[in-house]
């Protein structure tokens, strides 16, 4: 197995634990910002120690390519993750990590229209049995009511930029090492979050020990690790594999979210997410 799928499983996995940990972040009174501020200001030392020790020559980069990761991290990053913590304001952990996984869809009918890719029979079964599962995971028996449509258009959005984030990434960040693309991306995005709201605000909160170790883990394991795995699978088999495998994330979520909060589930949405696994495993034999 290519270590590209590897990178992107463990990816997949690691993200699916995100909502769980902003939920309860949630329950100790921070706010989606306020998180993302906090969580940028322990992730850039943590990185840019790692490429020190690791590589320090991996912080020189050029003008073009630092351009490239301002787009990828204001645009991208910033976009992708305060829509995708605005949602679970509204809606379950499954329920929004369902809606982030539309997005393989999105960077599919870019590859159809303006790049032309062959479309096989396998690899339209395949995703045609992700997206399946996907919807079935959804739990769309409880009905449509059930819905928050801002939870949901945040959900979209959050979508959206996750897709342009994996296309992005491919088109003009191949040759740079994946630690450094996270590194500047993130500090492109932090710059772009104080903008708007003053780090100090964030102090202003209750930082509650519990919060405190939230924030690390969100820094850390959910954004550092999965990110720079995700960077590199991109590289290495591209952003259209990379966004099926992700579907793992969905499974991931639904258990966590069941067995730590409590959240519901069905068997329907356990074959769901059965379906997506499958189609995930079928994947890796597409080239």
């Amino acid at each position: 197995m290519k270590k590209g799928y590897i990178y992107s499983v463990l990816s997949a996995i690691l993200f699916g634990t995100c909502g769980i940990i902003i939920k309860i972040a949630f329950a100790e009174g921070a706010d989606s910002i306020n998180i993302l501020i906090l969580q940028y200001m322990v992730s850039i030392p943590i990185i840019f120690l790692s490429i020190l020790i690791t590589d320090k020559n991996a912080l020189k980069i050029k003008k073009s390519d630092l351009c490239h990761t301002a787009v990828l991290g204001i645009v991208g990053n910033t976009f992708m993750t305060v829509f995708y913590y605005m949602s679970f304001n509204y809606l379950d952990v499954s329920m929004v990590t369902i809606l982030l996984y539309t997005y393989p869809a999105m960077v599919f009918i870019y590859y159809a229209i303006f790049e032309k890719i062959k479309i096989g029979f396998n690899k339209v079964f395949d995703l045609a049995a992700a997206f399946t599962g996907c919807f079935l995971a959804l739990g769309l028996t409880n009905g449509i009511k059930s819905f928050s449509i801002k939870g949901f258009a945040c959900g979209i959005l959050a979508a959206i930029f996750y897709a342009f984030m994996n296309i992005y990434t491919e088109k003009k960040m191949t040759k740079i090492n994946s630690l450094t693309v996270n590194f500047y991306s993130i500090i492109f995005s932090f710059l772009s979050l104080i903008i708007f709201k003053s780090p100090m605000k964030a102090f202003e909160q209750n930082l509650s020990i519990k919060l405190i170790i939230c924030i690390v883990i969100l820094a850390v394991v959910c954004e550092i690790i999965p990110l720079t795995l995700l960077y590199s699978a991109i590289k290495n088999i591209g952003p259209l594999k990379v966004s099926i495998i992700g579907n793992l994330e969905i499974p991931t979520a639904m258990l966590l979210s069941f067995f730590i909060l409590k959240e519901p589930l069905t068997l329907l949405q356990v074959f769901g997410a059965a379906l997506v696994i499958y189609a995930v495993y079928n994947i890796r034999k597409i080239d």
